[in-house]
């Protein structure tokens, strides 16, 4: 989904520009570039990213660009710079980020920088609904197993990622989970022009006094590490792991805490109690374990992280909520989206 922005985007100009790009940057002066169009709808509403081909001398190429939104966003500061690097880096350890990309930074060409880099094509997924419809849902136990592998295999690669190969993920704030703490309650400052509601802060407060005070090992962290993240073919083999704008440093727990949370998040969101939520994949206390034996150690303060990720979802859906009264969207569905799970609220009442 394009991303949430307060200005609109033309696009016939954009492709205009970047048609002139694509033959100063990258010596193709001959291309031609196709309309440009949203890219998959079940993707993340933060930064603007559109899908395009070029072709050239009989063959055509498709693309991907990404670009922060016009006006601003759900974030600040788009750093593309480091998630270009961030990618390229994770792309050398196997895994499977979109690459090449080609990052541009003079704003001079579209009016913004931007990152070009190829399309993945093939199956992604609700965040909300993957469950209960849908190609996921229908394509059996033995696909679902394979995807769910996969994201645990992703998962557990991460680990395996030098951190000091990542200096431009370290946050200000400091390095690991009290920096991520940091940042996000920046964040929620900045995203309420100053005016938190009172249960953000009550949950930031929770959060303060019973932060794990043995944390694992620092890692390479995805920041955003959801299903509709992943794209897969028909045999639910993972061809591509997008959007690593919250790649930050942390320890292990917080990605697997992230996926676990979002899981319950779904199955609260659809009124199902099932553990597992598909048959092919493995229920909360079998992927505890697992993960524990493929990163070699017992995980600590799992439960904490699990929050943490519902409370950092809680201040995007509470900013994006902001954009869209600004936008006069005020009958928008989303406007009526809990800030925050009935399992989060009970936790810090």
């Amino acid at each position: 989904m394009a991303g949430i922005s307060l200005a609109q985007r033309d696009l016939v100009e954009t492709r205009t520009q970047l048609t002139a790009w694509f033959g100063e940057r990258l010596g193709q002066p001959d291309v031609e570039l196709s309309e440009l169009r949203a890219a998959n709808k079940a993707s993340g509403w933060s930064s603007e990213s559109l899908v395009f081909s070029a072709g050239r001398d009989g063959s055509t190429s498709e693309y991907v660009i990404r670009i922060p939104p016009a006006g601003g966003g759900i974030f600040d500061e788009y750093d593309l710079a480091g998630q270009t690097r961030t990618q390229e880096l994770l792309h050398g350890y196997g895994i499977a980020t979109p690459s090449p990309i080609h990052y541009e930074p003079d704003s001079g060409w579209i009016g913004s920088r931007f990152m070009v880099m190829p399309r993945i094509t093939g199956h992604t997924h609700s965040d909300m609904t993957y469950a209960s419809r849908g190609w996921l849902h229908d394509a059996g136990p033995q696909v679902q197993r394979r995807l769910h592998d996969g994201f645990l295999d992703t998962l557990a690669a991460l680990q395996r990622v030098p951190v000091a190969e990542a200096p431009w993920l370290q946050r200000s704030q400091g390095v690991g989970t009290a920096g991520e703490l940091g940042w996000w309650r920046e964040y929620l400052d900045w995203a309420t022009d100053n005016d938190a509601p009172e249960l953000m802060i009550r949950a930031f407060g929770w959060l303060e006094r019973n932060q794990p005070t043995d944390a694992g090992p620092l890692a390479v962290s995805w920041g955003d590490a959801r299903l509709s993240n992943t794209i897969c073919d028909d045999t639910g083999t993972i061809v591509g792991v997008i959007d690593w704008e919250q790649a930050c440093v942390c320890p292990a727990e917080a990605d697997l805490g992230w996926w676990l949370a979002t899981r319950r998040q779904m199955l609260e969101s659809q009124g199902m109690q099932a553990d597992p939520e598909l048959p092919g994949f493995d229920s909360r206390a079998r992927v505890i374990e697992r993960y524990e034996e493929m990163i070699g150690r017992p995980l600590r303060g799992l439960e904490w992280y699990e929050m943490f990720s519902m409370i950092r979802m809680g201040c995007c859906i509470l900013r994006m909520q902001m954009l869209l009264r600004r936008l006069g969207l005020t009958d928008h569905a989303f406007l009526r989206a809990p800030l925050l799970s009935a399992w989060v609220i009970d936790a810090i009442s």
